[in-house]
């Protein structure tokens, strides 16, 4: 059962924007937790461990994000899992390649993020990659703000049954390969929703890049080539999606309302 400090927590959650809720201390907090581990500077070449590939970099960075998770929620609350990719990097990798993908999922009660690390073998560091704890950042509040979007799904009461309810549109649409390029536009009220992810996500890359007022300047204005310049996510939109898309507007201004408030 959750702790009081945590039935609180939910309690006033259910009664907040999504735009409140993640400029919260305990999400904004994570970005100097990361830019502070010592992932940055582990040994970043993955080896097989057991049935999955690992590194020095992926281990530290799993275990210092529980660590904060735990001190932040409650221990097991959320567990991260920290995979690496074996794919061949580029010879001069930059803060999109340092994850190769992530997604948030709930299972026995519990809250995961698993996250696919980069592999690097030629003697250089994670930190050697500019941006590259903000990438993670960016990445890591996209997952929890699926885990809000669930949580407010579920009425603060989470179960397998309530997350295969949350989840059925979503894998009923095909899930991310099979909606083809409606995948970034997906949107359930009050429910799973990447439209609205992916407008955090921008405004948290708009933000990091740009500082807030410009970031801000650039999401009022609509200038496509500003944002294209310090968003992956509105890049990852133009090749694989459509940028002109009447949605993208409405990303936009969901976009600007977090930028506000970052």
């Amino acid at each position: 059962m959750p702790s009081q400090v945590l039935r609180e927590y939910i309690r006033f959650f259910l009664n907040e924007s999504r735009f409140k809720q993640m400029s919260k201390s305990k999400f904004t907090d994570l970005r100097q937790a990361l830019s502070s581990s010592s992932f940055l500077d582990a040994d970043p070449e993955g080896d097989l461990d057991d049935e999955d590939w690992s590194s020095e970099a992926a281990k530290v960075l799993r275990d210092d994000l529980n660590d904060y998770f735990d001190s932040t929620f409650e221990p097991g609350y959320i567990t991260c899992i920290v995979k690496v990719d074996m794919m061949g990097e580029m010879s001069t990798p930059t803060k999109d390649d340092v994850l190769k993908g992530a997604t948030y999922y709930f299972d026995g009660g519990l809250h995961f993020i698993e996250m696919m690390l980069m592999s690097i073998d030629d003697g250089s560091l994670i930190s050697d990659i500019k941006g590259a704890s903000q990438k993670v950042y960016e990445v890591l509040m996209h997952e929890l703000l699926h885990m809000q979007q669930f949580l407010k799904f579920s009425r603060g009461a989470p179960s397998d049954e309530k997350w295969d309810q949350f989840m059925s549109t979503y894998k009923d649409k095909g899930g991310p390969t099979g909606m083809g390029e409606d995948y970034f536009f997906f949107d359930q009220p009050g429910g799973a929703s990447e439209l609205e992810t992916f407008s955090f996500q921008m405004a948290n890359e708009l933000v990091g890049d740009l500082g807030k007022d410009e970031a801000i300047k650039a999401l009022v204005s609509k200038d496509h080539k500003t944002i294209r310049d310090s968003s992956a996510s509105y890049r990852d939109i133009e090749s694989r999606s459509n940028v002109d898309r009447p949605e993208m507007m409405d990303m936009f201004k969901r976009a600007k309302q977090y930028a506000k408030r970052m």
